[in-house]
């Protein structure tokens, strides 16, 4: 049993793999950007780390406790955004000032996009 396709039928066949090719590598990419990940259990203590501390972290070396503390915790964490910030917040706890305040704001939303809030 032989089975004859026209042109017309395989470039039709050609033009379907080739706009699911592109809506699969459409979706693999939107799914490989970093957005905001998941709240997993390292990523929800270390907010909650930060969140308990930085009120009372105005010295440098309560600055720089807590830092650690919140990169401990984030450390094991499969969310990017929640890690990375947690990696910058250590950078500018010696200083503190402005840039400590940036980095913190930016630490929380970063928690906050992922899903976490206070309480």
């Amino acid at each position: 049993m032989k089975v004859k396709l026209s042109k017309q039928t395989l470039l039709i066949a050609g033009v379907v793999c080739v706009a699911l090719l592109i809506a699969w590598s459409a979706t693999r990419s939107s799914a490989t950007a970093q957005g905001p990940g998941r709240l997993d259990d390292a990523a929800g203590r270390a907010c909650s780390d930060f969140a308990g501390g930085y009120g009372q972290a105005r010295t440098k070396t309560a600055r720089l406790a807590l830092a650690d503390k919140v990169s401990q915790s984030s450390r094991n964490s499969d969310n990017d955004a929640v890690r990375d910030q947690a990696m910058t917040l250590g950078r500018s706890a010696g200083d503190g000032g402005r840039e400590w305040e940036r980095d913190g704001d930016a630490f929380e939303e970063a928690c906050r996009a992922a899903g976490w809030s206070a309480g």
